[in-house]
């Protein structure tokens, strides 16, 4: 319920703080008082477009400022705190903020919030009925939203609203999957190639650099041989082999270090020479030995290294390591391809079972709306009749959409006369203004129990009415606040008298500045308050004991 209400520099209001209670509030005033400026205000914290003309004094700030109390067993608000990631909490207040320069910003127990989020709490927490709300009689979602309130079907509607959620999700996800899958495949062949071309090289990490060093070696072999032989004359053949002149020389130092210790160093040292240069005539004794002209072997290994080349030359890459990570990043696209494709078909199994429950939900869903019609329209003539409309016929034209929405597949349509000899025709066709309003008054309160709102406004929908059709209204209207907070905005005196608080909107001028105040009723000013409803300006005596009547005779 909206327990509280806070206004500063908006329109006709300086400041302006209002406290609300449970039950039937009443307020009322004069044409022009500033009451559709407090709904106005009122409007803005349930997220409608701010205006920077409503500003009292252009270079300040206008703050409104509601405060509401939610109920425990209120989920439907709960779930859209979670869904937008904001905190929840039972008590609420709602601040919006316009500023000079025409920008606004809102806020939700102080934590910042967008308009769509502001639009969907403020349509959860009040139904504001005017005249022009009627229009929403002509709404195609309107007369479903009408009979699943009467009928108590929320708990199924949230069920069926989720499973058509879960729909909407697992279609997109197929749908992503599905296109994910079929591009994939266009490729998998030239992939598949690929892969199998990469696998039969049978590459291994480290072979292109033996390789050529190995054709290196197979293409020089003669000029190798030459050269190694060459070496091997040089150390160990010849008139003068070199290792014969050291292993002389060798002998030869070893007969001074007999004849003087200081050239024994001499004679270690050339003889590790020779040890030294013997060895490497031995290597190169080894090497001649391997190397040999193989033809066979230099066309194998130039093959396999043209094989490589042409790799790395097809994937823009220089070394076989990068190759097999390629190979590597194939064979992980072949495999998701695989698993794309079954999970594709279990995606799609899924939605299939998704797709079957929520048309059985929504099945039940038109199966029951169908069958509280009858009782509906019943409810809504009886009522109709209390208002001054004895003959009215309310049918409603329920049938299947071929396409589900978030309310399911049904479509429905109001009929309506007014008179007992006419045939029921579209609503909005055959209705007066008067007629619809009533109409909606009525179907106000044979939903008001399942609706789920906390709060409703009535914003002078009794135009029009007098007498006892208005004292009718107004115990319709009282009704109501049996289950629900209910603000009634009126100009009808019995309307007036059924309240449980009483605020009177004024207009006055203070400092020869004009601003509209908001003044609680009780006693003796109550009374004179309705005694003006009954005669004008001009209050008589008659009137005024008119008006203790009507109070002290509620209902």
């Amino acid at each position: 319920m909206l327990y509280s209400l806070s206004i500063s520099n908006y329109a006709l209001i300086n400041v302006l703080d209002v406290e609300f209670s449970e039950g039937l509030t009443i307020i009322t005033g004069e044409t022009g008082a500033g009451k559709s400026i407090i709904l106005g205000a009122l409007s803005l914290v349930l997220g409608q477009k701010a205006d920077v003309g409503v500003l009292r004094d252009p270079s300040v700030n206008a703050v409104v400022e509601a405060c509401f109390r939610i109920p425990q067993t209120e989920n439907e608000i709960g779930q859209l705190f979670d869904q937008n990631k904001v905190d929840f909490s039972n008590d609420l207040t709602i601040r919006r903020i316009i500023y000079p320069n025409g920008k606004s910003r809102s806020f939700v127990n102080d934590q910042p919030v967008n308009l769509s989020f502001l639009r969907s709490l403020g349509n959860a927490l009040i139904d504001i009925h005017s005249q022009h709300e009627n229009l929403l009689l002509a709404d195609a979602d309107y007369p479903v939203k009408v009979a699943d309130a009467f009928a108590g079907l929320g708990p199924v509607v949230d069920h069926y609203k989720k499973k058509h959620r879960d729909v909407l999700d697992l279609s997109a996800r197929v749908c992503s999957l599905r296109d994910s899958c079929d591009q994939i495949q266009k490729d998998l062949d030239y992939l598949s190639f690929l892969y199998n071309e990469l696998q039969a090289a049978k590459l291994e990490d480290g072979e292109q650099e033996e390789l050529e060093k190995e054709l290196g070696m197979l293409e020089h072999a003669a000029e190798i041989r030459q050269s190694l032989f060459q070496i091997t004359a040089i150390l160990e053949e010849g008139q003068m082999p070199v290792l014969a002149g050291i292993k002389e020389a060798s002998r030869i130092a070893a007969a001074i270090a007999t004849q003087n210790p200081d050239f024994e160093d001499m004679l270690v040292r050339m003889e590790q020479v020779r040890i030294e240069l013997k060895d490497l005539a031995q290597e190169c004794t080894r090497f001649l030995q391997q190397v040999r002209d193989d033809p066979g072997r230099l066309e194998s290994v130039a093959l396999r290294l043209n094989t490589i080349y042409s790799l790395q030359h097809k994937h823009h890459v220089q070394t076989i390591g990068e190759l097999l990570a390629i190979e590597k990043n194939i064979a992980r696209k072949l495999d998701e391809a695989v698993n794309d494709s079954s999970t594709l078909d279990e995606l799609e199994k899924e939605l299939e079972q998704a797709i079957q429950e929520r048309n059985s939900l929504a099945g039940r869903l038109h199966q029951e709306r169908n069958d509280c019609l009858k009782d509906l329209s019943q409810q809504l003539c009886t009522r109709l009749a209390l208002l001054g409309i004895p003959d009215a016929q309310v049918d409603f034209v329920i049938q299947k959409n071929p396409s589900y929405g978030l309310l399911g597949n049904t479509h429905m349509e109001i009929m309506f006369s007014a008179n007992r000899d006419m045939f029921p025709r579209e609503l909005s066709s055959i209705a007066s203004g008067g007629e619809m309003s009533r109409l909606m008054l009525c179907v106000k309160s044979v939903i008001a129990q399942n609706s789920g709102l906390s709060t409703i406004i009535f914003d002078e929908v009794d135009l029009g009415v007098s007498g006892k059709i208005a004292d009718c209204m107004g115990n319709m209207i009282h009704e109501l606040s049996g289950c629900m907070q209910v603000l009634a905005i009126t100009h009808l005196p019995q309307v007036a008298a059924k309240g449980n608080a009483h605020y009177l909107v004024k207009k006055d001028v203070i400092e020869q500045v004009t601003e509209t105040r908001v003044l609680p009723l009780e006693g003796e000013a109550r009374v004179m308050e309705v005694a003006r409803m009954l005669s004008g300006s001009s209050i008589t005596s008659a009137a005024i004991q008119n008006a203790k009547e009507l109070l002290n005779n509620k209902l």
